[in-house]
Protein backbone atom coordinates (compact mmCIF):
# COMPACT_ATOMS: atom_id res chain seq x y z
CA UNK A 1 0.00 0.00 0.00
CA UNK A 2 1.41 3.44 -0.91
CA UNK A 3 1.82 5.80 1.87
CA UNK A 4 0.45 9.23 0.89
CA UNK A 5 -0.67 12.37 2.84
CA UNK A 6 -3.62 13.18 0.26
CA UNK A 7 -6.21 11.40 2.29
CA UNK A 8 -5.91 11.12 6.06
CA UNK A 9 -7.61 7.50 5.88
CA UNK A 10 -7.47 6.97 9.99
CA UNK A 11 -9.57 10.22 10.64
CA UNK A 12 -12.04 9.33 7.80
CA UNK A 13 -12.99 6.29 9.39
CA UNK A 14 -13.69 7.88 12.62
CA UNK A 15 -16.33 10.22 10.80
CA UNK A 16 -19.87 8.34 10.01
CA UNK A 17 -21.23 11.05 7.46
CA UNK A 18 -20.94 10.34 4.38
CA UNK A 19 -20.59 13.73 3.01
CA UNK A 20 -16.81 14.41 4.09
CA UNK A 21 -16.44 11.45 1.68
CA UNK A 22 -18.23 12.00 -0.72
CA UNK A 23 -16.67 15.45 -1.03
CA UNK A 24 -13.26 13.88 -0.63
CA UNK A 25 -14.10 11.44 -3.89
CA UNK A 26 -15.06 14.52 -6.22
CA UNK A 27 -12.44 16.45 -4.77
CA UNK A 28 -9.37 13.46 -6.16
CA UNK A 29 -11.21 13.39 -8.68
CA UNK A 30 -11.29 16.73 -10.32
CA UNK A 31 -7.96 17.29 -9.09
CA UNK A 32 -6.72 14.10 -10.38
CA UNK A 33 -7.95 14.88 -14.31
CA UNK A 34 -6.66 18.43 -14.13
CA UNK A 35 -3.31 17.43 -13.39
CA UNK A 36 -3.00 14.06 -14.51
CA UNK A 37 -0.77 15.12 -17.61
CA UNK A 38 2.01 15.97 -15.09
CA UNK A 39 1.90 13.26 -12.72
CA UNK A 40 4.48 11.27 -12.72
CA UNK A 41 4.22 7.17 -12.26
CA UNK A 42 4.16 7.40 -8.64
CA UNK A 43 1.64 10.31 -8.55
CA UNK A 44 -0.78 8.01 -10.74
CA UNK A 45 -0.38 5.28 -8.49
CA UNK A 46 -1.21 7.17 -5.26
CA UNK A 47 -4.27 8.50 -7.23
CA UNK A 48 -5.20 4.88 -7.61
CA UNK A 49 -4.57 3.50 -4.83
CA UNK A 50 -6.84 6.77 -2.74
CA UNK A 51 -9.21 6.42 -5.42
CA UNK A 52 -9.41 2.81 -5.18
CA UNK A 53 -10.01 3.28 -1.25
CA UNK A 54 -12.45 5.68 -1.30
CA UNK A 55 -14.53 3.49 -4.05
CA UNK A 56 -15.49 1.51 -1.07
CA UNK A 57 -16.65 4.65 1.15
CA UNK A 58 -19.06 6.87 -0.97
CA UNK A 59 -22.29 7.12 -2.34
CA UNK A 60 -23.62 6.37 -5.92
CA UNK A 61 -23.21 10.11 -7.01
CA UNK A 62 -19.29 10.80 -6.37
CA UNK A 63 -19.17 7.36 -7.84
CA UNK A 64 -20.24 8.91 -11.11
CA UNK A 65 -18.66 12.39 -10.51
CA UNK A 66 -15.16 10.17 -10.35
CA UNK A 67 -16.12 8.03 -13.80
CA UNK A 68 -16.96 10.98 -15.48
CA UNK A 69 -14.07 12.62 -14.72
CA UNK A 70 -11.65 10.30 -15.26
CA UNK A 71 -13.37 8.43 -18.75
CA UNK A 72 -11.30 10.83 -21.34
CA UNK A 73 -8.00 11.17 -19.96
CA UNK A 74 -5.16 8.79 -21.13
CA UNK A 75 -3.42 9.14 -18.20
CA UNK A 76 -6.07 7.75 -15.65
CA UNK A 77 -5.47 5.42 -12.63
CA UNK A 78 -5.59 1.91 -14.50
CA UNK A 79 -6.78 0.02 -11.34
CA UNK A 80 -9.95 2.58 -10.75
CA UNK A 81 -10.32 2.31 -14.33
CA UNK A 82 -11.28 -1.39 -14.62
CA UNK A 83 -12.91 -1.55 -11.55
CA UNK A 84 -15.15 1.38 -12.29
CA UNK A 85 -15.89 -0.38 -16.06
CA UNK A 86 -17.07 -3.41 -14.11
CA UNK A 87 -19.27 -1.97 -12.24
CA UNK A 88 -22.79 -3.13 -11.90
CA UNK A 89 -24.51 0.40 -11.96
CA UNK A 90 -24.32 1.58 -15.14
CA UNK A 91 -23.99 5.01 -14.66
CA UNK A 92 -20.57 4.53 -13.15
CA UNK A 93 -19.68 1.91 -15.60
CA UNK A 94 -20.82 3.95 -18.94
CA UNK A 95 -18.77 7.16 -19.30
CA UNK A 96 -15.57 4.70 -18.74
CA UNK A 97 -16.82 2.03 -21.33
CA UNK A 98 -17.77 4.46 -23.71
CA UNK A 99 -14.66 6.99 -23.41
CA UNK A 100 -11.30 5.43 -21.61
CA UNK A 101 -8.63 4.83 -23.74
CA UNK A 102 -6.94 2.86 -21.03
CA UNK A 103 -9.04 0.46 -20.91
CA UNK A 104 -7.70 -2.61 -23.96
CA UNK A 105 -9.20 -5.46 -25.45
CA UNK A 106 -8.86 -8.20 -22.82
CA UNK A 107 -10.51 -5.25 -20.25
CA UNK A 108 -13.73 -5.17 -22.90
CA UNK A 109 -13.79 -8.32 -23.83
CA UNK A 110 -14.42 -9.34 -19.55
CA UNK A 111 -17.40 -6.62 -19.38
CA UNK A 112 -18.79 -7.97 -22.72
CA UNK A 113 -18.65 -11.65 -21.99
CA UNK A 114 -20.19 -10.87 -18.24
CA UNK A 115 -22.25 -8.24 -18.65
CA UNK A 116 -26.10 -6.76 -19.78
CA UNK A 117 -27.34 -4.88 -22.50
CA UNK A 118 -26.71 -1.42 -20.88
CA UNK A 119 -22.59 -2.01 -20.87
CA UNK A 120 -22.80 -3.84 -24.24
CA UNK A 121 -24.72 -0.28 -25.07
CA UNK A 122 -22.09 1.59 -23.64
CA UNK A 123 -19.16 -0.39 -25.75
CA UNK A 124 -20.84 -0.32 -28.43
CA UNK A 125 -20.57 3.79 -28.67
CA UNK A 126 -16.63 3.60 -28.15
CA UNK A 127 -15.18 5.60 -31.26
CA UNK A 128 -13.27 2.24 -32.45
CA UNK A 129 -14.05 -1.48 -31.45
CA UNK A 130 -11.60 -4.61 -32.38
CA UNK A 131 -13.02 -7.48 -34.55
CA UNK A 132 -13.24 -9.46 -31.46
CA UNK A 133 -15.32 -6.93 -28.80
CA UNK A 134 -17.49 -5.98 -32.30
CA UNK A 135 -18.61 -9.83 -32.52
CA UNK A 136 -18.75 -10.15 -28.29
CA UNK A 137 -20.59 -6.91 -28.25
CA UNK A 138 -23.09 -8.56 -30.96
CA UNK A 139 -23.66 -11.77 -30.12
CA UNK A 140 -24.66 -11.07 -26.73
CA UNK A 141 -26.61 -7.57 -27.09
CA UNK A 142 -30.12 -7.16 -28.22
CA UNK A 143 -31.15 -5.62 -31.20
CA UNK A 144 -30.59 -2.18 -30.04
CA UNK A 145 -27.18 -3.38 -29.39
CA UNK A 146 -26.79 -4.56 -32.90
CA UNK A 147 -28.29 -1.56 -34.69
CA UNK A 148 -25.73 0.83 -32.46
CA UNK A 149 -22.84 -1.21 -33.98
CA UNK A 150 -23.55 -1.20 -37.23
CA UNK A 151 -24.60 2.41 -37.07
CA UNK A 152 -20.82 2.55 -35.71
CA UNK A 153 -18.27 3.02 -38.33
CA UNK A 154 -15.33 2.56 -35.98
CA UNK A 155 -16.40 -1.08 -35.27
CA UNK A 156 -14.58 -3.88 -36.94
CA UNK A 157 -17.14 -6.18 -38.20
CA UNK A 158 -16.24 -9.31 -38.87
CA UNK A 159 -17.61 -12.39 -40.75
CA UNK A 160 -20.06 -13.38 -37.70
CA UNK A 161 -20.97 -10.30 -37.03
CA UNK A 162 -22.21 -9.09 -40.07
CA UNK A 163 -23.97 -12.18 -40.46
CA UNK A 164 -25.97 -11.40 -36.85
CA UNK A 165 -26.10 -7.85 -37.95
CA UNK A 166 -27.84 -9.00 -41.35
CA UNK A 167 -30.07 -11.09 -40.20
CA UNK A 168 -31.60 -8.30 -38.19
CA UNK A 169 -31.12 -6.16 -41.02
CA UNK A 170 -33.94 -8.32 -42.81
CA UNK A 171 -37.06 -7.18 -40.64
CA UNK A 172 -35.34 -3.94 -38.81
CA UNK A 173 -35.09 -0.55 -41.16
CA UNK A 174 -32.73 1.36 -38.92
CA UNK A 175 -30.72 -1.38 -38.56
CA UNK A 176 -30.41 -2.02 -42.42
CA UNK A 177 -30.51 1.67 -43.22
CA UNK A 178 -27.11 2.24 -40.79
CA UNK A 179 -25.79 -0.89 -42.67
CA UNK A 180 -26.40 0.73 -46.00
CA UNK A 181 -24.75 3.73 -44.74
CA UNK A 182 -21.36 2.41 -43.82
CA UNK A 183 -18.59 2.30 -46.10
CA UNK A 184 -17.30 -1.52 -45.39
CA UNK A 185 -20.61 -2.76 -46.03
CA UNK A 186 -20.16 -5.50 -48.73
CA UNK A 187 -21.82 -4.35 -51.78
CA UNK A 188 -23.42 -8.50 -52.11
CA UNK A 189 -24.89 -7.48 -48.99
CA UNK A 190 -26.83 -4.42 -49.73
CA UNK A 191 -28.14 -6.29 -52.61
CA UNK A 192 -29.30 -9.05 -50.57
CA UNK A 193 -31.62 -6.68 -48.62
CA UNK A 194 -32.80 -4.53 -51.13
CA UNK A 195 -33.71 -7.87 -53.03
CA UNK A 196 -34.63 -10.53 -50.22
CA UNK A 197 -35.65 -7.76 -47.11
CA UNK A 198 -38.98 -7.06 -45.72
CA UNK A 199 -40.59 -5.07 -47.78
CA UNK A 200 -40.98 -1.82 -45.82
CA UNK A 201 -36.97 -2.50 -45.48
CA UNK A 202 -36.71 -2.53 -49.30
CA UNK A 203 -38.63 0.69 -49.49
CA UNK A 204 -35.88 2.64 -46.42
CA UNK A 205 -33.23 1.32 -48.61
CA UNK A 206 -34.28 2.45 -52.18
CA UNK A 207 -35.58 5.82 -50.21
CA UNK A 208 -32.37 6.18 -49.01
CA UNK A 209 -30.63 5.57 -51.82
CA UNK A 210 -26.83 6.59 -52.59
CA UNK A 211 -27.60 10.29 -51.57
CA UNK A 212 -26.07 9.47 -47.98
CA UNK A 213 -27.22 12.19 -45.29
CA UNK A 214 -24.71 15.19 -44.89
CA UNK A 215 -24.28 14.43 -41.44
CA UNK A 216 -23.36 10.72 -41.93
CA UNK A 217 -21.21 11.47 -44.82
CA UNK A 218 -18.77 14.19 -42.17
CA UNK A 219 -18.90 11.43 -39.64
CA UNK A 220 -17.61 9.43 -42.28
CA UNK A 221 -14.94 11.38 -43.58
CA UNK A 222 -14.18 12.41 -39.70
CA UNK A 223 -13.40 8.70 -38.90
CA UNK A 224 -12.03 8.23 -41.92
CA UNK A 225 -9.07 11.06 -40.87
CA UNK A 226 -9.13 10.08 -37.64
CA UNK A 227 -7.61 6.19 -39.16
CA UNK A 228 -5.20 8.09 -41.56
CA UNK A 229 -3.97 10.30 -38.45
CA UNK A 230 -0.79 9.28 -36.31
CA UNK A 231 -1.13 12.00 -34.25
CA UNK A 232 -4.84 10.55 -33.11
CA UNK A 233 -3.48 7.65 -32.28
CA UNK A 234 -0.88 8.52 -30.24
CA UNK A 235 -3.02 10.44 -28.12
CA UNK A 236 -4.76 7.62 -26.87
CA UNK A 237 -2.17 5.87 -24.77
CA UNK A 238 0.52 6.62 -21.74
CA UNK A 239 4.03 6.18 -23.65
CA UNK A 240 5.46 7.98 -20.69
CA UNK A 241 4.07 5.75 -17.85
CA UNK A 242 4.96 2.67 -19.47
CA UNK A 243 8.19 3.71 -20.05
CA UNK A 244 8.79 4.98 -16.73
CA UNK A 245 8.08 1.64 -15.10
CA UNK A 246 10.09 -0.17 -17.88
CA UNK A 247 13.12 1.73 -16.56
CA UNK A 248 12.34 1.18 -13.04
CA UNK A 249 12.14 -2.85 -13.51
CA UNK A 250 15.05 -2.86 -14.99
CA UNK A 251 15.11 -1.01 -18.10
CA UNK A 252 17.59 -3.35 -20.77
CA UNK A 253 18.11 -5.64 -18.29
CA UNK A 254 14.41 -6.93 -18.86
CA UNK A 255 13.56 -5.97 -21.75
CA UNK A 256 12.93 -9.34 -24.40
CA UNK A 257 11.28 -10.44 -26.90
CA UNK A 258 9.17 -12.82 -25.10
CA UNK A 259 8.06 -9.75 -22.95
CA UNK A 260 7.54 -7.97 -26.24
CA UNK A 261 5.39 -10.66 -27.20
CA UNK A 262 3.48 -11.09 -23.62
CA UNK A 263 2.56 -7.36 -23.89
CA UNK A 264 1.47 -7.72 -27.04
CA UNK A 265 -0.59 -10.99 -26.68
CA UNK A 266 -1.94 -8.75 -23.52
CA UNK A 267 -3.38 -6.01 -25.44
CA UNK A 268 -0.78 -3.73 -23.49
CA UNK A 269 0.59 -1.51 -26.51
CA UNK A 270 2.36 1.60 -24.58
CA UNK A 271 4.10 -1.72 -22.94
CA UNK A 272 5.05 -3.28 -25.59
CA UNK A 273 6.37 0.56 -27.28
CA UNK A 274 8.54 0.96 -24.36
CA UNK A 275 10.10 -2.64 -25.09
CA UNK A 276 10.46 -2.22 -28.30
CA UNK A 277 12.49 1.12 -28.21
CA UNK A 278 14.78 -0.16 -25.54
CA UNK A 279 15.31 -3.11 -27.94
CA UNK A 280 16.07 -1.60 -31.14
CA UNK A 281 17.60 1.11 -29.39
CA UNK A 282 15.39 3.68 -30.57
CA UNK A 283 13.86 6.55 -28.40
CA UNK A 284 10.52 6.36 -26.84
CA UNK A 285 9.58 9.29 -29.27
CA UNK A 286 11.08 6.99 -32.52
CA UNK A 287 9.42 4.04 -31.25
CA UNK A 288 5.73 5.18 -31.22
CA UNK A 289 5.82 6.84 -34.72
CA UNK A 290 7.30 3.69 -35.89
CA UNK A 291 4.37 1.69 -34.16
CA UNK A 292 1.70 4.04 -35.11
CA UNK A 293 2.73 4.77 -38.83
CA UNK A 294 0.38 2.80 -41.62
CA UNK A 295 3.72 2.60 -43.35
CA UNK A 296 5.79 -0.88 -41.35
CA UNK A 297 9.23 -0.86 -42.90
CA UNK A 298 10.74 0.81 -40.52
CA UNK A 299 9.64 -1.40 -38.17
CA UNK A 300 9.97 -4.66 -40.32
CA UNK A 301 13.47 -4.02 -41.33
CA UNK A 302 14.18 -3.20 -37.15
CA UNK A 303 12.52 -7.06 -36.65
CA UNK A 304 14.21 -9.03 -38.89
CA UNK A 305 17.77 -7.38 -37.95
CA UNK A 306 16.59 -7.70 -34.13
CA UNK A 307 15.94 -11.30 -35.35
CA UNK A 308 12.60 -11.89 -33.65
CA UNK A 309 10.46 -14.80 -34.36
CA UNK A 310 7.69 -14.31 -37.18
CA UNK A 311 5.04 -14.90 -34.60
CA UNK A 312 6.43 -12.01 -32.37
CA UNK A 313 5.88 -9.82 -35.59
CA UNK A 314 2.54 -11.50 -36.56
CA UNK A 315 0.97 -10.42 -32.85
CA UNK A 316 2.84 -7.47 -33.18
CA UNK A 317 1.30 -5.93 -36.10
CA UNK A 318 -2.06 -6.78 -34.50
CA UNK A 319 -1.40 -4.74 -31.78
CA UNK A 320 -2.52 -1.24 -30.97
CA UNK A 321 -3.34 1.05 -33.68
CA UNK A 322 -2.43 -1.64 -36.27
CA UNK A 323 -5.03 -3.60 -35.01
CA UNK A 324 -7.47 -0.96 -36.51
CA UNK A 325 -5.28 0.73 -39.13
CA UNK A 326 -3.77 -2.29 -41.22
CA UNK A 327 -5.80 -4.39 -43.22
CA UNK A 328 -5.90 -8.08 -43.57
CA UNK A 329 -3.48 -7.89 -47.16
CA UNK A 330 -1.48 -4.99 -45.61
CA UNK A 331 -0.75 -7.24 -43.05
CA UNK A 332 0.71 -10.20 -45.19
CA UNK A 333 1.92 -8.32 -47.53
CA UNK A 334 4.34 -7.14 -44.46
CA UNK A 335 4.84 -10.57 -43.04
CA UNK A 336 6.19 -11.67 -46.40
CA UNK A 337 8.29 -8.43 -46.87
CA UNK A 338 9.88 -9.56 -43.56
CA UNK A 339 10.65 -13.43 -44.12
CA UNK A 340 11.85 -12.40 -47.91
CA UNK A 341 14.20 -9.85 -45.95
CA UNK A 342 17.79 -10.69 -45.46
CA UNK A 343 18.48 -10.43 -42.14
CA UNK A 344 22.32 -8.82 -43.20
CA UNK A 345 20.51 -6.21 -45.22
CA UNK A 346 18.42 -5.26 -42.45
CA UNK A 347 21.11 -4.25 -39.93
CA UNK A 348 23.04 -2.75 -42.52
CA UNK A 349 20.19 -0.64 -43.44
CA UNK A 350 19.88 0.10 -39.27
CA UNK A 351 23.33 0.92 -38.83
CA UNK A 352 22.43 3.62 -41.97
CA UNK A 353 19.88 5.02 -40.20
CA UNK A 354 22.15 4.75 -36.87
CA UNK A 355 24.67 6.94 -38.62
CA UNK A 356 22.60 9.30 -40.23
CA UNK A 357 20.88 9.75 -36.79
CA UNK A 358 23.98 10.26 -35.15
CA UNK A 359 25.38 13.22 -37.17
CA UNK A 360 21.88 15.20 -37.54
Amino acid sequence: MIETNLVDFRSLDLDTSSTRRNELMRGVASLFAFASERCTLEQIEIYDDVMSRLADMVEREALVFAAEKIAPLRRAPENVVRRFAAHDDLTVAGPILEKSPVLNERDLLGVAETKGNGHLQAIAHRSYLSEAVTESVVRRGDAEVRRTVAGNHGAVLGEQALSEIVRQAMFDVATATALGTRPDTPDAVIDALSERAAEEVQRALKAHGSDRPVAELQEAARRAAERMSNTYWLGLYDFESAWEKLMNQGGRRVASEPLLFQYAMEDRFADVVAVYAVLADLSLEEAKHWMVRTDVDPFITSARALGFKITTVQILLKSGPWKHRLSPNQRRDALNAFTELDPRQARARMQVWRDTRATT
